[in-house]
């Protein structure tokens, strides 16, 4: 029995579809051209092209060598821009189109870097893969090569969120514990923050790393543009927004009110006082302008978001797990006595939340028989 090859080049992040408008999965030399053709024009940069060039090639190879006529067949699959498990879920299926429709014995599979690599084990438990072969795009060498490459992956805003957000929570992270005990432990607050320069500038230098590596300004814009629209249809999601917002701003005001009303240096104690009485009308706040997005979506689709009820438990919970914990740190701080029975009570409470949050949340896809994928979730919970 004839032995039958498939050359198969996996693009995990969808830059032929994203760019492209490439529908796959593509299967046949005659296709992958006209998908190689498309993605080149609309970025000849991306090396994903010359990834499906190299597997042509070696289609082209096979012919030259004489390998008999329908014993090899060439494939692109594709996954999604959202790169992690959504992704690698759409290379299995059109993985399992292409394998019923092609049948191989085996494959060799074609790639453009390490990214793509991920999926290989999922491939191989389905297929036996003789052969891998990476692609590298040749370029100039020198400085100004160099500069020309970190900019054109700084330009892209997948690689920019991989590379880029990483380090800048490392900053913040790293500056935040440094500025936290320094509070702690502070007797003067102008004295810490003149010797606490430095870290100061870390953490801003991180903040601007996440805004810019998760390309705030663009989502911005877009919730603004959102907002408008809303605000034109009088949605219901505006008014309970601006409430949610007043109520959490309240908050904050009664929590720099409280500072006032008793006086210490200390500022550990500061910070308790001002988030045990700012937290439960920020908390609320959130969970007004949730309901305000649960009620229009019912409005405008009849869908209830079964999620915004383990959401607000999810929030209730962490609120009384807060409590306790900050009532506990309050009276060891001379802020007052709290009963260790309270503490135990909230505390306690605030697992228990949890936990029926997680149960409901699962005995809600158990009644629907909700599929474990992505948009059924977005759909139904």
């Amino acid at each position: 029995m004839m032995k039958k090859t498939l050359i198969l080049v996996v693009d995990r992040d969808d830059d032929f579809g994203a760019k492209g408008s490439v529908k796959t999965p593509v299967i046949g030399i005659d296709a992958c051209a006209e998908a190689a053709t498309a993605l080149g024009v609309a970025d000849p940069e991306d090396s994903d092209t010359n990834a499906l060039y190299a597997a042509m090639n070696i289609y082209r190879e096979m012919e030259k060598d004489g390998e008999p006529a329908g014993s090899f067949e060439v494939a692109l699959i594709c996954g999604d821009q959202k790169v992690g498990y959504k992704s690698d879920g759409k290379i299995v299926d059109e993985l399992n189109e292409v394998l019923d429709k092609v049948n191989p014995n085996r494959a060799i599979l074609v790639g453009d870097g390490a990214e793509d690599e991920y999926v290989y084990p999922i491939i191989s438990s389905r297929v036996s893969i003789d052969s891998v072969r990476k692609v590298y795009v040749k370029q100039a060498p020198g400085v100004e090569g160099t500069f020309y490459i970190i900019q054109k992956t700084l330009s892209d805003p997948q690689k920019r969120e991989r590379f880029l957000a990483p380090v800048s929570w490392i900053l913040m992270l790293i500056s935040s514990i440094y500025i936290a005990a320094g509070l702690i432990i502070a007797d003067d607050l102008s004295d810490f923050f003149i010797s606490s320069t430095t870290l100061f500038i870390v953490f801003f230098i991180g903040v601007m790393l996440a805004l810019y590596s998760y390309s705030v300004d663009e989502r911005l814009r877009r919730a603004k543009d959102k907002w408008a629209e809303r605000a034109k249809r009088g949605s219901v999601t505006v008014i309970f927004s601006i409430g949610g917002l007043a109520l959490m701003a309240i908050g904050v005001v009664i929590g720099f009110i409280s500072l006032t009303d008793y006086y210490t240096t200390r500022t550990l104690q500061r910070l308790v006082l001002f988030v045990c009485n700012a937290l439960w009308p920020v908390l609320f706040g959130i969970i007004i302008i949730m309901g305000g997005t649960l009620l229009d979506r019912y409005m405008n689709s009849h869908v209830i978001k079964y999620r915004f009820i383990t959401h607000c438990l999810d929030i209730v919970a962490i609120g009384m797990l807060l409590t306790g914990a900050f009532d506990f740190v309050g009276s060891n701080l001379d802020l007052g006595s709290a009963s260790m029975t309270i503490v135990l009570f909230e505390i306690i409470g605030g697992f228990v939340l949890f936990i029926a949050a997680l149960v409901l949340q699962h005995n809600v896809k158990e009644a629907m028989g909700i599929e474990e994928k992505e948009g059924t979730k977005d759909e139904v919970l």
